[in-house]
């Protein structure tokens, strides 16, 4: 026992100091890459579109790669946690993997021995594919090098691309169209295998931006067959970074939460204004697109009757006469403002407090926007379901915050 001990810890130090050396050289290559990346960025996430900062931050995406790779070279049963835990010292060997400024990364396997990773510091970030081939660790697909997919129309792959992380691809007549430019940073999950059993996984990706609360999103379905990823779905829309309902999958269903706009207010860029749910429902076969549904119904229903009082639409279905006749000479007077600024622009401002209580069939709506003031609604539904808005109230003076 003690001559088999002494054999076997000698072998373990040397491969742990191996594994050590490995990681070491994977971080100083990424290291080295950031800081001349950051050095061709007026400190924001967009390179200068020299071919200096082009290739530091494909440098950076490469030493991202590596570092997954050479875990797997001295640790061939690593998981995803081994896998997680060497980008997250990618930056720094002090790093906790989400603080300000380091590496964020998300290690996800898809299959046995096939991980998917994303990688970003700052907001510029890619995804990758690795696993074995011929029993060694490779890269097998990276989403920057990604060939054009027949249903991405829109070119919003070539975001992913390091040339398009610069300046002039967002500047108008760049010729790349919104969606289209990056860098992005993204999170990465597993989705079930198909029926023939091949891995099928999304990435769930923000467009970097300097400020707001409000940014692009990118949403994207891949199949895996071996050799090659196939793009099964991609969507742009618009986020807000701190909303309730982002993309999750759960007992077969997608759910992709987006920021959407209403045709007679507007939402602040920190605020979820119209906040929308898209279903996919992930098959043995493929992809079924459920449709997207309103978590806010009731200002959906306000939205359109503003918009057709605006418009001088019939309304009947929607409120009641009293309703429209108070609310009618407000409407026409926001939109004789919003002309002033836009001819075919109308709004009563941004949408301030708001809230909502159902009691059965019933619903009280406390809503508020900048040019028409508070409103208080009553909604009732029929046994179909169908809402209509059937009183309103309109205080004066100081009406304080909507009821929570």
């Amino acid at each position: 026992m003690l001559t088999n001990r002494w054999l076997v810890t000698p072998l373990f130090l040397l491969a742990t100091s191996h594994l050590s050396l490995l990681a070491q050289g994977a971080a100083q290559n990424y290291r080295a890459a950031a800081q001349q990346f950051r050095a061709h960025t007026k400190g924001d996430f967009l390179h200068d579109d020299t071919t200096d900062g082009i290739e530091a931050l494909a440098r950076m995406w490469d030493a991202s790669a590596q570092a997954t790779i050479q875990v797997l070279l001295t640790k061939p049963e690593a998981g995803a946690r081994d896998l997680n835990a060497a980008l997250c010292k990618l930056e720094s060997d002090t790093s906790d993997c989400g603080g300000k400024d380091e590496a964020r990364s998300s290690v996800v396997a898809i299959d046995p021995h096939l991980f998917l990773a994303s990688q970003f510091s700052g907001e510029a970030g890619t995804v990758f594919l690795v696993g074995f081939r011929e029993g060694k660790p490779v890269l097998l697909w990276s989403i920057n090098n990604a060939p054009p997919q027949k249903i991405d129309p829109r070119d919003l792959l070539g975001a992913w691309k390091a040339e398009r992380a610069g300046g002039k691809c967002r500047e108008e007549g760049s010729g790349h169209p919104p969606g289209t430019c990056g860098p992005l940073y993204a999170d990465v999950g597993m989705l079930p295998s198909d029926s023939v059993g091949r891995p099928r996984f999304y990435i769930d990706a923000g467009y970097a931006q300097i400020m707001g609360a409000t940014v692009g999103h990118q949403t994207s379905v891949w199949r895996w067959n071996g050799d090659s990823a196939t793009l099964l779905l991609i969507d742009w829309h618009d986020f807000m970074i701190d909303q309730r309902i982002g993309t999750e999958f759960s007992d077969g269903i997608l759910t992709i939460g987006e920021k959407d706009d209403f045709r007679s207010f507007y939402g602040c860029g920190s605020c979820e204004a119209r906040q929308m749910v898209r279903r996919l429902q992930i098959t043995p076969t493929g992809i079924v697109d459920l449709g997207k549904t309103s978590t806010t119904p009731e200002l959906d229903l306000i939205d359109e009757l503003f918009w057709r009082l605006a418009n001088n639409k019939p309304t009947a279905e929607l409120a009641a006469p009293e309703v429209s006749r108070l609310l009618r000479p407000q409407i026409v007077s926001a939109q004789e403002e919003s002309k002033k600024i836009d001819p075919k622009w109308f709004s009563v401002g941004m949408l301030g407090d708001v809230s909502v209580k159902r009691n059965g069939d019933t619903e009280s709506v406390c809503f508020t926007a900048d040019d028409i003031g508070r409103l208080f609604f009553t909604i009732q539904s029929n046994h179909s379901g169908e809402r209509q808005l059937v009183k309103v109230v309109q205080p004066s003076g100081d009406y304080g915050d909507c009821p929570k």
